[in-house]
């Protein structure tokens, strides 16, 4: 016989939240609480959310409440039933919109989700051929390399290594950039950034790039370069990315004649 598991505590804003005379149904309410605490790291990957019987005791609500509002979240990826064990944290995908040119703060925070940098490096370097080609410009023309770490509430899911045409953006390296650089270029140097162009293929993670994102060597990834170009058409950023397969899904909405798809072979 297996003994019941411990019961664990109910985070204080997860009672406060419910309000029986609120017009919002009361699964809703129990739902968008427990997104709350899923959110800010009430429960970790390793720890179950409390069980649909303390929910139901301690919330004062039916079980079948409590049922309706842990599916939800089943459904939407934000929990995983593990047989014998309980209801586990399962943060869901992170959706990037390859039609929309958004920088990856903006993306992330219209999915409710919240974005953070952790600066690598940053350095001034002269343009190798292949990111003068992507720029337009000389090679050994001064561009400005970023190198971060993009993390979703916490959690790492980029390492990318941006460069700059420098001519365009002088002194960005002294310049705050645990933001969003679009915005800082449009902000600071007046840039409108227009045209985009992206190309994705799929890669295995090595020792340093399994190092940055904190999963093990040979993990899968998803390898993307992407040049934006201004209104004016001068090209400011080449920019490499390397995502986490395991969080990333990626959407692209098709319509005749206007998306053009190529492959690439070795």
């Amino acid at each position: 016989m297996s003994r019941p598991r411990a019961e664990l505590m109910l985070p204080p804003d997860l009672r406060s939240a419910i309000d029986p005379k609120a017009p919002l149904p009361l699964f809703v309410q129990i739902k968008e609480a427990l997104l709350h605490g899923l959110r800010n790291g009430a429960w970790d990957a390793e720890s179950p959310i409390p069980s649909e019987r303390q929910l139901m005791t301690e919330l004062g609500v039916s079980r079948a409440t409590v049922r309706q509002a842990i599916q939800e979240l089943e459904i939407e990826g934000w929990l995983v039933r593990r047989q014998g064990r309980g209801t586990f944290p399962h943060a869901p995908k992170v959706e990037q919109r390859l039609e929309l040119l958004a920088g990856f703060s903006d993306n992330m925070r219209a999915q409710g989700l919240e974005p953070s940098s952790r600066l690598v490096g940053r350095r001034l370097a002269n343009a190798d051929p292949r990111v003068a080609r992507a720029l337009g410009i000389l090679p050994g023309a001064p561009v400005a390399l970023i190198e971060r770490v993009r993390l979703v509430n916490a959690d790492p899911l980029l390492y990318e290594i941006s460069a700059i045409n420098e001519a365009l953006a002088p002194d960005l390296l002294e310049q705050d950039l645990s933001g969003s650089l679009y915005a800082l270029l449009g902000r600071r140097y007046r840039l409108v950034l227009a045209h985009g162009e992206e190309t994705l293929e799929a890669v295995a993670a090595d020792r340093d790039l399994a190092r940055h994102l904190d999963i093990p060597e040979g993990s899968p990834l998803v390898y993307t370069e992407r040049t934006v170009s201004t209104d004016r058409g001068q090209a400011v950023e080449f920019t490499r990315r390397w995502g986490r397969g395991d969080k990333s899904s990626f959407r692209v909405t098709l319509s005749g004649g206007n998306t053009q798809i190529t492959r690439k072979h070795d």
